[in-house]
């Protein structure tokens, strides 16, 4: 293993043999190769279905290979860390204040609300803080831990489809930066529908694929979304959408009783974001600044971590 693998965890990837799957969205299993690597240059294929657009990996990795990834290996290999650093938590309670500046006018005072990818618990303690009624769900032992015991709250260890919620609804699921993360994103989104009471409110933020289309490819994003397709899967989901005026993967949607029928409302989305692929080449993320800042400052932050553990 070489000196850097030791120091970059992303720089070595995660072993997995996955299968073959139809889009999570639409089903088709017409696709087209978008990248062949990851951010770190490792082998990884990503496709993107020519009917809608969903971004997927290609072999998917099976529900048993994503299980232990995200227990066992996903916060040392995607963040360098099996608990939340300083850095990391100050960066969590203010985007986590930032969105609840919003999502609380939504709801009622004391409602439920539950954190899909709680992470260290940022989001579960500003929402405590304003009087909400909380729990979360975090896959990584150490981050739920820590939620715990710091700020008092209940976190589940597990996968949402393996929860048993009882009778309990809520007045709000929120989830940053997590649906990219399933194998299986639309039923994800059905439980979150059926976890909601009537006219509950769904807020869903991934990374937008047609934003940044270089050097986001990695293991640990199994699916890719774009605004259009997002709205998509949360209509067929049984959602409607909050209007926005910033057409962004992180949007409001609220709980209806039945599917919106015409959920793909974006027939030329697939072509149009295979088309910014290929104006957006992986030689022009490598010429820029953005990969090289990215594992430099991985590098000082391990390396100042072995500075203060080796003086302890």
């Amino acid at each position: 293993m070489s000196f850097l693998s030791k120091i970059v965890p992303g720089y070595r990837p995660f072993h997995y043999v996955g299968e073959k799957i139809a889009c999570n969205l639409c089903g088709s299993r017409e696709q087209a190769v978008l990248g062949t690597r990851d951010r770190w240059l490792n082998p990884l294929t990503n496709v993107i279905c020519t009917h809608c657009g969903l971004i997927r990996v290609d072999p998917m990795p099976t529900d048993a290979e994503l299980d232990r990834y995200y227990t066992d290996h996903y916060r040392l290999h995607y963040q360098s860390t099996l608990e939340p650093t300083p850095k990391s938590i100050e960066r969590g309670s203010k985007g986590a204040q930032a969105r609840l500046a919003r999502l609380s006018k939504l709801i009622a005072p004391g409602a439920r609300v539950l954190d899909i990818g709680a992470g260290g618990g940022e989001f579960l303690a500003e929402a405590k803080r304003l009087g909400f009624e909380v729990e979360g769900i975090e896959p990584s032992v150490g981050f739920a831990g820590y939620a715990e015991r710091t700020y008092g709250v209940k976190v589940h260890v597990s996968p949402l489809n393996k929860i048993d919620f009882g009778d309990r609804k809520f007045d709000l699921v929120h989830s940053f930066h997590v649906f990219e993360h399933l194998r299986d994103p639309f039923a994800s989104m059905k439980l979150v529908h059926a976890l909601l009471k009537p006219g509950g409110y769904f807020y869903v933020a991934v990374p937008n694929m047609a934003e940044k289309r270089t050097g986001m490819f990695h293991f640990a994003h199994v699916h890719g979304f774009a605004y259009e397709s997002l709205r998509m899967m949360a209509e067929k989901a049984g959602f409607e959408w909050v209007p926005s005026q910033a057409l962004r993967a992180a949007q409001v949607f609220r709980r209806l009783e039945e599917p919106v029928k015409d959920w793909f409302r974006f027939p030329n989305h697939a072509a149009e974001l295979q088309q910014k692929f290929r104006d957006s080449k992986l030689s022009l993320h490598l010429l820029s600044a953005d990969p090289y800042r990215r594992a430099w400052a991985r590098l000082k932050r391990k390396l100042s971590e072995r500075k203060l553990n080796a003086a302890r």
